[in-house]
């Protein structure tokens, strides 16, 4: 028999074993005193909280004509999530404009979820009875349309159209006038 093989493998299974404790022990060790380093009552880091900046948006309101968008900068929270950023996004147009431009989007309005593709679609549902207020017609309808998609589009990385569902379902229309089955990308040519 070779008794040497054995030796260098039982040896070998020391080592490992050594190695393996003093790996726990070095483990146990920093997490105990990175716990008693902390503050009490300091946070500590989860998955739930949400790292947050300052940027400047551009959100679009219509003028005072009612037959185009201007651009309002506001300051706002971006949230490292997409998702949320959009959703602050669309309640600070739901709001209204703070600087003389005209609302697009009924102060009643609720938007009650917003999910991002990974094709880069943002899907909107906005309660049921969100534009039951709205003015209505064509024009007004669009400016709202795309006072909402500029806005998204043109903030939010990561989006590139959206689709507008209302209490859950895909929506037919707005306001009774423009189609909304297929996804808007931005359109340009409705900013002044």
């Amino acid at each position: 028999m070779n008794f040497g093989l054995s030796r260098r493998s039982g040896l070998a299974l020391s080592v490992v074993g050594a190695a393996l404790v003093v790996a726990m022990f070095t483990g146990w060790w920093v997490a105990r005193h990175l716990s008693e380093s902390a503050p009490l009552g300091a946070a500590l880091p989860d998955s739930h909280q949400r790292p947050v900046e300052k940027v400047m948006a551009h959100l679009y309101f219509a003028d005072n004509q009612g037959e185009y968008l201007i651009a309002e900068q506001r300051v706002l929270d971006k949230p490292v999530d997409k998702a949320s950023y959009g959703q602050i996004l669309i309640e600070t147009l739901i709001a209204g404009p703070a600087q003389g431009a005209s609302r697009t989007i009924p102060n009643d309005a609720r938007l009650d979820a917003l999910f991002i593709t990974p094709a880069e679609v943002a899907y909107l549902d906005f309660a049921a009875g969100s534009f039951s207020n709205h003015p209505g017609g064509t024009g007004a309808e669009l400016l709202a349309i795309y006072s909402i998609v500029n806005t998204l589009v043109l903030n939010v990385d990561g989006i590139r159209s959206v689709k507008f569902l209302i209490g859950g379902r895909e929506a037919v229309t707005l306001a009774g006038h423009s189609d909304l089955r297929s996804p808007f990308e931005v359109d340009m040519m409705w900013i002044r």
